[in-house]
Order: C-alpha cells, then structure tokens, then sequence
C-alpha cells in the first residue's frame, strides 16, 4: 500500500526510517520508528506523553485514510494515526529532537512519582522491608 502525504495528497518517498514528501517537506514516521529515534537523540529510554489536542482539523492517516488524532507532543503539534504513524510537518520532527531528552523515562517518573526498577533494587540492597 503506497503511502500518502495527507497535507498535499502525493506520495511519499522512503527516507530511511521515515517517509518524505517532496512537495510539502513532511515526514512520516511510525511510532515503532519514532521511538528508537528518540531514544538514540536522549540516550535513554523514553516514554511519549501524547495530550490530545481537540479543535484543530483531523488529517487522513498517510496509511488507512482514517481521520488522525491532534496531538502535542511537548511543545511540538502533531498528527498521529495510533495504529500506523504520525504526521511531521516541515521542521516539526527537528522541533522533537530537541525535546528528546524531556521524554526520558526519568522525567516521566518526575511528573508521576513510580516505584522503578532501580528504586526497588536499591532498597531490596539496602534490606528495606516496604
């Protein structure tokens, strides 16, 4: 199934791990791709805090056609289909990149306080009982 800008309607050029149009300068990115990146960009694990975004006009999906979710990302408006991508528009995913490193799971932990992995270790070493 070949993809399609859902700015401009043309289709989209493979481009490493994304997909380009060369009308509009968009770019296409699954999240399954869109992770990784992220992740390499902050150097840790990252957890994307998707906020809907309600009022401006859906885009059809670049894969299924089917009406997008408006979303902010951080600071960064976006498009994203929950089961096959989300929408760049020019300059938007180098906006993300340097957002990268607010994504980290640390910072995730910051906002909702979590019991992780490393805390439990660290009490179970200090022979914490709770």
């Amino acid at each position: 199934m070949e993809l399609m800008c859902p700015v401009c309607d043309a289709p989209l050029e493979e481009a490493g791990s994304t997909s380009r149009c060369r009308l509009c300068e968009g770019a296409w990115i699954s999240e399954d791709a869109l992770v990784p990146i992220l992740e390499q960009r902050a150097s840790t694990l990252v957890e994307l805090p998707w906020r809907a975004r309600p009022g401006d006009k859906p885009r059809p999906c670049a894969s299924c056609k089917a009406e997008m979710q408006t979303v902010d990302l951080g600071k960064v408006q976006l498009d994203r289909c929950p089961d096959h991508g989300v929408w760049f528009d020019a300059d938007e995913l180098a906006s993300l990149l340097r957002e990268a490193k607010h994504f980290t799971k640390e910072m995730a932990a910051v906002q909702e306080p979590r019991e992780g992995l490393l805390h439990r270790l660290a009490k179970l070493f200090r022979g914490d009982k709770t």
